[in-house]
């Protein structure tokens, strides 16, 4: 028996996975990144799947950008924020940031968390990097594989596909298929995974005990703005799109002034038009949009070797359509004269910066 299931990030915050939502068997949440990164909708979700009865794994992304720190530091980092799932869901290190040659990193992590926990973490990678660098030692330790490998990116619905062979492991835990996954009650792009086990097995390499005291997991609490709330977040990592590294984007300042919501910052993919659009974090749903014209920024140009500098943005929204709602910004690069997705398009979500406009 094999189960269905998907992994999500702050990319989907506010997606439905209870009873009546996302169609899944377990849903993998990203908890944290590095050494200062935490999924504001982590334990929202955390706690809706587990409600539904949904088999549930958390995730570190190793190496985040802008985050970086040592195998131990980010290990702890990870524990501090998961301790409360610790015992009821997988735990996973998410091996694809700019280190994935560094194996003696991604051992110590794994060694790390076992040490502390008892569990013995997942590993997840792609395929292209497995067959890069020399893994026998994670492989050798007994940790499990979870590995990514996309045949095709049509739209597609769940399907357990065989996994590709991949070196130093007998066998697959899980098979993350698609990134274009398309189910019922959202209305994006999803990442489908197959589980070769049942959830028994889920559990044992979740580490679910048969019997003791059941806790309420820990809230992982997202960084809060302090001085200017304008500016609070504009030390996040920049966003990058992993399939094409060329895409980045950042958002260098957003907030109320005045009457107004400000927002400034850049993105570099090649478009024809720009649009920021407003989105309420919690239904994840749209609430303006504004074509900006491109700024020059030299000092982006020179960062990334680029051969453009018009990839700047300032615009402002009213406050008064925002008012009573959780907002975070969308930078979306687009083909499309009126800012949708036809002919091509580069979403960026900055959702680690909200503001709730009272």
């Amino acid at each position: 028996m094999a189960l269905n299931g998907i992994d999500i990030a702050s990319w989907q915050s506010g997606i439905n996975v209870g009873a009546n939502g996302v169609a899944a068997d377990f849903v993998i949440i990203k908890a944290t990144g590095g050494t200062g990164y935490v999924n504001p909708d982590c334990d929202r979700a955390f706690q809706q799947a587990i409600k539904s009865g949904k088999k549930v794994a958390v995730y570190h992304y190793a190496h985040e950008l802008g985050f970086q720190g040592t195998a131990q530091q980010e290990a702890d980092f990870f524990l501090k924020n998961v301790q409360g799932y610790i015992g009821k869901a997988i735990l996973v290190l998410d091996w694809e940031s700019d280190n994935k040659g560094d194996v003696a990193w991604a051992k110590a992590w794994l060694d790390h968390v076992q040490s502390k926990t008892g569990v013995k973490p997942l590993f997840y990678t792609y395929t292209a990097v497995l067959n890069s660098y020399n893994f026998s030692s994670i492989a050798n330790a007994d940790y499990g594989l979870w590995v990514a490998n996309y045949g095709s990116d049509a739209p597609q619905g769940y399907s357990q596909p065989n996994p590709p062979a991949s070196p130093y492991w007998k066998s697959t835990a899980m098979y993350q298929y698609t990134s274009n996954g398309r189910l019922n009650g959202w209305g994006g792009r999803l990442d489908l995974n197959v589980f070769y086990g049942d959830k028994k097995a889920w559990d044992a390499y979740a580490g679910v005990k048969s019997s003791g005291s059941t806790q309420k997991p820990s809230t992982p609490a997202p960084s809060k703005p302090s001085v200017d709330p304008t500016t609070a977040g504009g030390g996040y990592s920049i966003l990058q799109d992993p399939k094409f590294p060329q895409n980045k984007a950042h958002l260098d300042r957003f907030g109320p002034v005045g009457t107004k919501l400000v927002v400034e910052g850049w993105h570099t993919t090649v478009s024809n038009h720009e649009f920021i659009i407003i989105m309420d974090r919690v239904k994840n749903k749209e609430l303006a949009r504004k074509e900006v014209k491109p700024i020059a920024r030299p000092d982006v140009k020179k960062a990334f070797g680029l051969s453009y500098d018009q990839v700047g943005f300032k615009t402002e929204f009213d406050l008064a359509p925002l008012k009573g709602h959780s907002v975070i910004v969308l930078m979306r690069a687009t083909n499309d004269p009126k800012g949708n997705t036809a002919g091509g398009f580069q979403d960026f979500y900055e959702t680690r910066w909200y503001h709730d406009i009272k």
